[in-house]
């Protein structure tokens, strides 16, 4: 999601088989602003030729901004309407007319119509009220652009493989290292060293149990920066992207396991998550994953997949610590979300596991057991074999 001022939405419009001479209409992103909207729209297939017209109330009829894709095609969902009723944008229709597709945007007001291609696989309509400039909370065109790139490769066509007997390749962060010790408990014990040893350990698993091929960021205590811990997956293409933390609170109340994946801040605690784990981002990094707006963009299409990835690993490892432990002494905290600037800009389902409090004395003393590294390791390898199972 968006911050408050900005509605966005993703609509599949299918992806069947075309001819090489018509462009299959995919994917359509809708960014509402203030008198300005912002339509994305991506194909399957060149574009042709584009047509844009801006078209009056009548009557009862709504005032509309018109784009005709000449000799485009709609995937196998057809006609459709879309409704969006923000900012004066009240919905979108999908039609085909003769001589292609029709996309219409029913306005509460007329406005001036702009279809602008981003290279042969996409074009963005903008819609804007008469006497109103740019709404600098949209995503800018070269946002778009570089979105519709790594799209080609990234966030709307996740790289899974594509047979159940091919190779899959994981990469499993541990978080922090070197000058980056990240948390320090009540003990003494360091959430760098953790993470470093339950990665390990869930390396091993998924390179034994799964036949995964698995990249570890680092193998030691060395700092690496954020930015290029997600570029290192993106670079081999990876199918998932793992990192590993242990969590910590300003007191020692706060305990138990809980799971991220990539959205703006699902309630106060994340947000703080999500701070101190950003911490050291470097100055030439940007912010610490400052922009919803880009975080969306990167991430649409593998959103859901990690979510589904974060939600399978919570219940796997909630479950197994629980067979152990008991239920009285693992709490749930749950699957949650944050802008974590690691998985900014992964190209593949990426989450954030923070395995438990080192800032809590009971949940450090788990933390820093072997037994307890290894059975959060198992459940992460076996929560990973069956998401991937649920992908083939």
């Amino acid at each position: 999601m968006l911050g408050p001022c900005t509605f966005w939405a993703i609509v599949g419009l299918g992806s069947a088989l075309h001819s090489a001479a018509a462009a299959t209409l995919e994917e359509v992103r809708v960014f509402a602003g203030a008198g300005h909207a912002r339509v994305l729209i991506t194909t399957e297939g060149a574009l042709t030729r584009l047509e844009a017209r801006s078209v009056p109330a009548m009557g009862e009829r709504p005032a509309r901004g018109v784009v005709l894709f000449v000799g485009g095609e709609l995937g196998p969902e057809g006609e459709r309407r879309i409704p969006v009723g923000e900012k004066g944008l009240v919905a979108l229709h999908l039609e085909r007319v003769a001589g292609g597709v029709q996309v219409s945007a029913e306005l509460s007001a007329p406005r001036r119509v702009v279809a602008v291609p981003i290279g042969d696989d996409a074009v963005y309509i903008d819609l804007i009220e008469e006497g109103r400039g740019e709404d600098p909370s949209l995503p800018s065109p070269a946002q778009l652009q570089s979105w519709v790139e790594g799209a080609l490769v990234g966030p709307s066509r996740p790289r899974l493989s594509a047979t159940p007997a091919a190779r899959r390749l994981v990469v499993v962060d541990p978080g922090h290292g070197g000058v980056d010790h990240g948390a320090v408990g009540v003990s003494g014990a360091r959430e760098a060293d953790i993470a470093l040893q339950i990665a390990m350990r869930t390396a091993k698993g998924l390179r034994d149990e799964l036949g995964a091929e698995v990249i570890l960021t680092r193998t030691d205590d060395q700092f690496i920066a954020l930015r290029d811990r997600a570029a290192l997956a993106n670079a081999r293409e990876a199918d998932l992207f793992l990192s590993i933390h242990a969590n910590a609170a300003p007191g020692p109340e706060a305990w138990g396991v809980e799971t991220y994946a990539l959205d703006t801040a699902s309630d106060a605690g994340a947000a703080r998550v999500a701070a101190r784990e950003n911490a050291l981002v470097r100055e030439d990094e940007g912010p610490a994953g400052a922009d919803p707006l880009l975080a969306s963009l990167l991430t649409a299409g593998t959103h859901a997949l990690s979510q589904s990835l974060a939600d399978e690993v919570q219940q796997t490892v909630i479950r197994r610590l629980r067979s152990r432990y008991g239920e009285a002494q693992v709490q749930d905290l749950g699957t949650k979300t944050a802008l974590f600037y690691v998985l900014v800009s992964t190209r593949m389902p990426s989450i954030l596991f923070e395995a438990s409090f080192v800032s809590n004395p009971a949940d450090e003393r788990r933390l820093r057991s072997p037994a307890w590294q290894q059975l959060v390791a198992d459940a992460l390898v076996e929560a990973v074999g069956r998401w991937f199972k649920a992908q083939e």
